[in-house]
C-alpha cells in the first residue's frame, strides 16, 4: 500500500508535521477507551529499518484530522504470514502548538499510524519550558531531553520508588542538583536516615547530626511527649497520659508570663523546665486528693528521670535546652538567610531508636508549622521537605494501630502542605508499606526497577492515566533507568538517568564482598579494638 495514499490531506498541524518521510507502520486495527491495536504487514515487519520502531517502548503516531495523537507500544505478539499485531497505549494528542494528555478525537479502523520522529520526541517529552530540569534522555532515543516540569512536582509532592540498589538516592541527589542550579534560593530539607546526603551536599548544603544539632525537648507537642515519656502502646495507660497532660501544663505555665500569651495550651511551643515537671508530678503525688494509684506517677517520674540521665537523648534532653532557641533552629535549619547552602541534611543514623519517630515528626512538623504561621507575610517562602526510607516513617495504617506521631506529622504534609507551600518527596524501596493516603497525594510518581508484585501493584494504584505500558517494563529496568509518571511531567515518560560526578554522588556504595575477602588485612586487631572503643563512645 503506498505511503502517500494514507497521508492526511488536510492542513491542520497533523498534516503539516506528518511529511511525506513519514515512516509508515501499519493501521489501525481495533479502538478502545484505553488504546488501540495496531496491525502491522508482513513486508513492513520484515523490514530492518523499522524494527527499532516496532519494539515495546517505541513511540507512535496517528494523524486524525487536523490533531495528531501519540501512544506507546506496549505489546507485540505475531500475526497471520509473518504479520505483527502492536497493542499501544494513548498518551495524548498534539493540537494547536501544544501536547496534552488525554484524547478528543479517537483514531478509527483503517487509519494510519507513523514512526515518531525525534522532532515529534521533542514536542511531546522534551516542551520547551523555562521552569524544567533536565533530568535524563528519553528513552530509547538517547538523545531527546527528559525533563520535570519544578512548579507542578514541587507543588503536588512526588515519590521514588525502587527496589534497593537500583539508584533511588542517586536520582534524589540529582534532583536536588538540578534544583538547586536552577533556583539557587531553594530551601530543601532532608531528612536522611543512614547519613548517605552529607558528602552529595558538601558544597551547597550544610549537614547536621546529634553531634551538633541541638534539638530541645520542649518544642515536642503533646502527642509527642506521650511517645517518648509514656510509649507507643498506651491505649491501657490513660492515667499516665492525664497526669502528663495536667503536669506539662503547668510545667509551661511557670516560664508563660514571659512570653505575654493570651492562649497557652500543652502544645505551645515555649520553654519549660524538666524541674518543673518533676516538682509538678511530685505536688500532684503528695496531694491528698489525687483520683490515681501511686504507680502511674512513678513510672513517669523514671521514664524523665531516665532521659534526663542517658547520654545518648543529651542532643535533645540536656539541661543546657531549656532556652529558647527557635530562631536560631529554624533559621539554621531552613536556611534562613541560605548563604549559598539551600539544602540541609539532616543525620538521623545517629538518633537512638527509641525516640528516632519522634524526632522525625518534630521536624517535619517544625517544617509545616513555620510555614502554616509565616504563610501572610509578605516574604514567606515554600520549602521541600525530603523524607529517606519513608515506610519506616508513614507505614501503611493496618501495620501499627498505635500512636505514631512521624506518620500523622507526614500526612498532614501530604495533605495539607500544598496550601501553605510545603512540598513532601518520599523516597521508599517498599511502596506497599507505605501509607496509602500518603503515597496517593504524591503528584509525580519516579519508579525505578521493581521485582515485588505486590509493590508493584501499590504503585500501579498511585500511577495517573496512561501508565499501563510503562508500569509492564518496570521489572526489567536497569540500573540509572525510571520511569516518570503524573503532574511533573507532560505525559508518562521512561528516562535514561544523566550521571552524577562521584563527589555529587550520595554516599551509598555497598561493601564488596569479593574484593574484601580476597584481601588479607593487616591489621585486623586495630580494627576490631578502634570500632569497639567508637562503638562505646558512640562515635560514627
Amino acid at each position: 500500500m503506498p505511503l502517500t495514499s494514507h497521508l492526511p490531506t488536510g492542513t491542520g498541524s497533523g498534516a503539516q508535521d506528518t511529511g511525506r518521510q513519514a515512516r509508515l507502520l501499519g493501521h489501525v486495527a481495533a479502538v478502545d477507551a484505553a488504546g488501540f491495536t495496531l496491525a502491522v504487514e508482513p513486508t513492513l515487519a520484515r523490514d530492518g529499518a523499522l524494527s527499532d520502531f516496532l519494539r515495546i517502548g517505541a513511540t507512535l503516531k496517528l494523524p486524525v484530522g487536523d490533531d495528531q495523537l501519540f501512544g506507546v507500544i506496549r505489546k507485540v505478539t505475531a500475526g497471520q504470514s509473518g504479520a505483527l499485531n502492536l497493542t499501544v497505549d494513548l498518551l495524548g494528542q498534539y493540537c494547536e502548538k501544544h501536547f496534552s494528555r488525554g484524547v478528543r478525537t479517537f483514531p478509527l479502523p483503517g487509519n494510519p499510524a507513523y514512526a515518531a520522529s525525534d522532532s515529534d520526541l521533542e514536542k511531546i517529552y522534551a516542551p520547551r519550558n523555562d521552569g524544567a530540569i533536565r533530568v535524563g534522555t528519553v528513552h530509547p532515543s538517547g538523545t531527546i531531553p527528559a525533563s520535570l516540569l519544578v512548579e507542578k512536582l514541587l507543588s503536588k509532592h512526588f515519590a521514588v520508588l525502587g527496589s534497593t540498589g537500583t539508584g533511588k538516592s542517586s536520582t534524589v541527589s540529582l534532583m536536588i542538583h538540578r534544583l538547586v542550579e536552577r533556583c539557587p534560593n531553594a530551601h530543601i530539607v532532608i531528612l536522611d536516615p543512614h547519613n548517605e546526603y552529607a558528602r552529595a551536599f558538601s558544597g551547597n548544603g550544610v549537614h547536621f547530626s546529634t553531634d551538633n544539632l541541638k534539638l530541645p525537648y520542649w518544642l515536642m507537642n503533646f502527642e509527642e511527649h506521650v511517645e517518648v515519656f509514656i510509649g507507643r502502646d498506651a491505649h491501657n495507660r490513660q492515667a499516665e497520659i492525664d497526669i502528663l497532660k495536667r503536669c506539662l501544663l503547668a510545667a509551661r505555665k511557670v516560664s508563660g508570663p514571659s512570653y505575654q500569651l493570651t492562649k497557652l495550651t500543652v502544645d505551645t511551643p515555649i520553654p519549660y523546665k524538666l524541674t518543673d515537671l518533676l516538682k509538678s508530678i511530685d505536688d500532684e503525688l503528695g496531694s491528698f486528693e489525687k483520683a490515681e494509684e501511686v504507680r502511674p506517677f512513678l513510672r513517669l517520674r523514671n521514664k524523665v528521670e531516665e532521659l534526663r540521665a542517658d547520654q545518648r537523648f543529651a542532643f535533645m534532653f540536656s539541661g543546657m535546652l531549656m532556652q529558647d532557641n527557635l530562631t536560631s533552629l529554624v533559621s539554621q535549619l531552613l536556611r534562613f538567610p541560605v548563604d549559598g547552602r539551600p539544602v540541609t541534611t539532616l543525620d538521623l543514623s545517629g538518633v537512638p531508636s527509641d525516640i528516632v519517630d519522634v524526632v522525625v515528626s518534630l521536624l517535619s512538623r517544625l517544617v509545616f508549622d513555620f510555614a502554616m504561621w509565616s504563610r501572610r507575610h509578605a516574604d514567606a517562602t515554600p520549602i521541600l521537605l525530603v523524607c529517606e526510607e519513608a515506610h519506616r516513617y508513614v507505614p501503611h495504617a493496618a501495620s501499627d494501630a498505635r500512636i505514631h506521631a512521624a506518620r500523622r506529622s507526614l500526612e498532614r504534609i501530604a495533605k495539607e502542605g500544598r496550601k501553605y507551600g510545603v512540598a513532601l518527596g518520599l523516597v521508599s524501596q517498599r511502596p506497599s508499606d507505605l501509607s496509602e493516603s500518603v503515597l496517593s497525594q504524591c503528584g509525580t510518581i519516579i519508579s525505578m526497577r521493581m521485582n515485588n508484585e505486590k509493590d508493584r501493584s501499590y504503585v500501579a494504584d498511585a500511577m495517573p492515566e496512561g501508565g499501563e505500558s510503562f508500569l509492564a517494563s518496570l521489572p526489567s529496568l536497569q540500573n540509572r533507568e525510571c520511569v516518570i509518571a503524573g503532574e511533573g511531567v507532560g505525559c508518562p515518560i521512561r528516562v535514561q538517568l544523566d550521571f552524577l560526578d562521584e563527589h555529587r554522588r550520595p554516599a551509598s556504595n555497598d561493601p564488596e564482598f569479593h574484593e574484601s575477602w580476597r584481601q588479607d588485612v593487616d591489621c585486623l586487631e586495630e580494627l576490631v579494638n578502634d570500632t569497639i572503643n567508637n562503638w562505646r563512645r558512640g562515635v560514627r
